[in-house]
């Protein structure tokens, strides 16, 4: 059993609001869905599934990033956020070809919507409380350097602004009285969710094949590095790689002949 302490617990509990909050904004919207029969509803009610589906492996990830360096895993587990990450990003791309495929159907057999007013009004409840959870993830993620909560945040942000084109797209229907315009707005939406899923998806392989640490960073070893030039001839193959919360750096350094061991393992 994995015991959570300082910035491991911040980091879990956040994901657990995630997952309260997924839920109650699923059924939310598949009740607009129910009142609605909108395509474009639904389309934002199966990204919710989604949402919920990756903020329980968010969860899963944290807890599991959260374990210590063991025999098995020397540099210790956090890379499992990258893998939330990927599995999070498969599962958008197929609720993407998912919700085009329903939109397509609903443009070939058109079927006429009901209560609006009330389904619109549900949508929009939910697209606020999407808005405030992901502030809430975003700050949480920067301050503990947290990538599952980063893209589960990001998700959410995503999920509020198709929200709100479901909602515009209704109540261009709705004044309009034009039949097609529910169904291509799902489709719009749906080749969304597939954009941002393999946007997902290409980050979290990005960490799983150790992309370098971002330029500022790497400035700042450089920097450090400098700083100590009167005791190094000169540093090579420097390397850099990231895993959850923690930074690797490896490289070859130089040092003068005159330093003694104690000073140059020092260094």
């Amino acid at each position: 059993m994995v015991t959570l302490t300082g910035a491991a617990q911040v980091r879990v509990r956040a994901a657990l609001v995630s997952v309260g909050a997924s839920l109650a904004l699923l059924a939310l919207k598949f009740g607009a869905y129910r009142l609605t029969g909108s395509a474009a509803i639904l389309s934002d009610a199966a990204e919710s599934v989604v949402n919920v589906i990756a903020a329980n492996v968010a969860l899963l990830s944290l807890v599991v990033a959260a374990r210590p360096a063991d025999a098995g895993h020397r540099y210790g587990h956090g890379k499992a956020e990258y893998v939330s990450s990927a599995t999070e990003g498969a599962l958008i791309l197929l609720t993407g070809v998912l919700v085009v495929a329903n939109g397509i159907g609903r443009l070939l057999r058109p079927a006429p919507l009901a209560a609006l007013p009330l389904g619109v009004a549900l949508v929009l409840v939910a697209a606020g409380a999407n808005a405030l959870v992901a502030r809430f993830l975003l700050r949480i993620s920067r301050e503990h350097d947290s990538a599952a909560l980063a893209a589960d945040a990001h998700h959410l942000l995503a999920d509020v602004l198709t929200s709100l084109g479901v909602v515009a797209g209704l109540g261009l229907q709705s004044l309009l009285g034009v039949a097609w315009i529910d169904p291509v707005i799902g489709v719009l939406v749906g080749a969304h969710i597939v954009r941002m899923g393999a946007g997902v998806y290409r980050r979290a392989l990005e960490g799983l094949m150790d992309s370098p640490l971002p330029p500022e960073e790497e400035a700042r070893i450089h920097a450090i590095l400098a700083d100590h030039a009167d005791e190094i001839v000169e540093y090579h193959a420097l390397r850099t790689r990231k895993a959850g919360q923690q930074r690797f750096i490896d490289l070859h350094l130089v040092l003068h002949r005159m330093l003694t061991v104690g000073r140059a393992h020092r260094l």
